[in-house]
């Protein structure tokens, strides 16, 4: 089915999850891409082709936004850019802030000024109080825990107050435990094997809490996801969906799979100073929506995630002997 929108701009489009958008926009042949990145992850642009423009920018800056956003005049705004590593967010708070409630502001006030039609906003299942069970886009309380939490649902706010009062459409995208190959934020998977020398055959490693369940979701599967909210006939004003598997796995139980992956028999010491102090004890979601509305499923699973991340981490597991 052809896209209702033929302009979009991608603020963090040379991410981990954005460039991924990017491919999947661009299987559209009517389709115009903008992105618009900092590279302060550390990511190149994606690739130069037809259809695709880049501008080095920090979303921060609101002449340089205003600019690109006149010159281009998305139809369509997907928001990824953000700070996403919890310790920096924890650490650096009022940067952290900055960059993401104060960027989201000045992106927002673009789009408004530039007669955008959708905004499509990165948020997270961390929004969500802490229960058991599914987390339902309708029916779960929300209670963010973390500096990085607060600031999502905050731009879910001002996101709401955006659709109000242009008359565009606002989608939040509750996004889980996004994992596979290219991550450039530091997270458990890749911590696990920096500590898994080659070729070992049995090792010992330390970690924190092994109790704490997530639903993991390969990032082409969250990719994929967020295109398809942006080009996806919705005729609400503001709509959430959760991008995730509507399945979890403990910590402990992904230690034993990403063993079988690299064929190492795994035992874990726990180490007190890996601890979070504030650790929920699950994040599920729930899929119904999601794949009601829009026919999503994941396609991959977390085996084919965790081969990605081995395959691209190989030489991290040359850790000290």
């Amino acid at each position: 089915m052809p896209h209702q929108f033929g302009r979009y701009l991608i603020t963090g489009g040379a991410g981990f999850i954005g460039r991924r958008v990017v491919d999947n926009l661009l299987l559209d042949p009517a389709a115009e891409v903008m992105v618009v990145d900092d590279l302060s992850v550390g990511l190149p642009m994606p690739a130069a082709r037809p259809r695709l423009q880049t501008r080095t920018v920090d979303i921060r800056d609101a002449g340089k936004i205003e600019q690109v956003f006149a010159g281009f005049s998305p139809e369509v705004v997907i928001h990824l850019a953000a700070i996403h590593h919890i310790p920096t967010c924890e650490v650096e708070r009022a940067y952290s802030l900055d960059v993401n409630v104060v960027g989201t502001e000045t992106i927002l006030e673009a789009a408004a000024r530039a007669n955008t039609a959708r905004l499509v906003l990165a948020s997270s299942g961390a929004v969500y109080d802490w229960k058991d069970g599914p987390l339902d886009e309708a029916a779960t309380p929300l209670r963010p825990a973390d500096n990085y939490s607060v600031a999502k649902h905050t731009n879910e706010m001002q996101t709401r107050l955006w659709a109000d009062r242009t008359g565009s459409q606002a989608v939040v995208a509750r996004i889980f435990n996004t994992i596979g190959q290219d991550d450039p934020n530091a997270h458990l998977i890749p911590d696990i094997i920096a500590q898994i020398p080659r070729d070992a055959p049995a090792v010992e490693i330390a970690l924190g809490n092994l109790s704490p369940r997530r639903d993991y979701i390969h990032v082409e599967d969250t990719a994929r996801a967020i295109a398809a909210l942006a080009t996806a006939p919705l005729t609400n004003g503001v709509e959430i969906f959760n991008i995730a598997t509507g399945q979890d796995v403990s910590v402990a139980e992904l230690v034993e799979l990403l063993g079988r992956v690299m064929g190492v028999r795994i035992e874990v010491r726990q180490d007190p100073g890996r601890k979070r102090r504030v650790d929920r004890p699950s994040q599920l979601g729930a899929t119904e929506k999601i794949k009601r509305m829009l026919g999503f499923e994941p396609r991959r699973n977390l085996r084919e995630a965790l081969i990605d991340i081995v395959r691209q981490s190989e030489w991290r597991c040359e850790a000290a002997q």
